[in-house]
């Protein structure tokens, strides 16, 4: 049996795919992670897509021209109906790529904030307990795609998470950080923080045990996906 091997296009270092690389470890799929503006080789023969995060806007394709490049890159493989995972940008970048607008909220959500999940039957969120907590860093949210199905949304955005055509999901939200990564972002988003009054020890108060929750349910959801390659 060939290997299945997934593209990851990640933004900034960062923000990286985090528990999801243990994952595809231990289900023996491949990987190549990339920053697509800096690799010309050949990203249409993968098996699936993840889209990571980032601090750029989808709206910003005149100063990020391999945002345009992504939005083609996900119609590719939506025409031949792979998998596809985009989480933060990467959800915002999937619900460009099939129409819809990308705007500013009427506020920043950063930290932790619970989702409330809506029809999950046949999704890779069937059975979750409601209302988990999730780590949120975007300013920008986006609405629901033609022919998708919301699945989750929070008390700031109303779309948290959707999916298209039963493998293709986007979620706003992050549950594949770890403590080291929850720490990188406030360390250099810090003014994010302080243009939303927040004190960033409400942010890193208890973040092991906050990392372990995310991580619980984030198992879940990435296994679900992988499962789909």
């Amino acid at each position: 049996m060939t290997q299945k091997r997934i593209l990851i296009i990640q933004h900034i270092d960062i923000e990286t795919p985090g528990i999801i690389l243990n994952f595809m470890k231990e289900k023996g799929i491949s990987f190549d992670c990339i920053k697509i503006e800096n690799d010309n080789t050949n990203l249409l023969d993968y098996d699936g897509l993840i889209i990571m995060g980032g601090p750029m806007s989808v709206n910003d394709k005149a100063q990020y021209s391999f945002i345009d490049q992504e939005i083609a890159l996900v119609k590719h493989y939506l025409k031949l109906h792979k998998p596809i995972l985009g989480i933060c940008l990467g959800s915002q970048i999937i619900a460009s790529a099939l129409n819809s607008s990308i705007y500013r909220n009427s506020k920043q959500e950063l930290g932790w904030h619970k989702i409330s999940l809506s029809q999950t039957n046949n999704t890779i969120f069937e059975n979750l307990e409601n209302n988990f907590l999730a780590f949120h860093w975007h300013g920008d949210i986006f609405n629901l795609p033609d022919n998708s199905i919301k699945l989750a949304s929070s008390k700031i955005s109303n779309i948290q998470a959707f999916v298209f055509q039963k493998n293709c999901y986007g979620l706003l939200f992050h549950l594949e950080v770890t403590k080291e990564i929850v720490e990188d972002i406030v360390e250099i988003f810090e003014s994010d923080l302080v243009s939303e009054s927040i004190d960033k020890s409400n942010i890193l108060s208890d973040l092991e045990e906050k990392i372990e929750i995310i991580n619980d349910n984030g198992k879940i959801i990435f296994s679900r996906w992988l499962d789909l390659i």
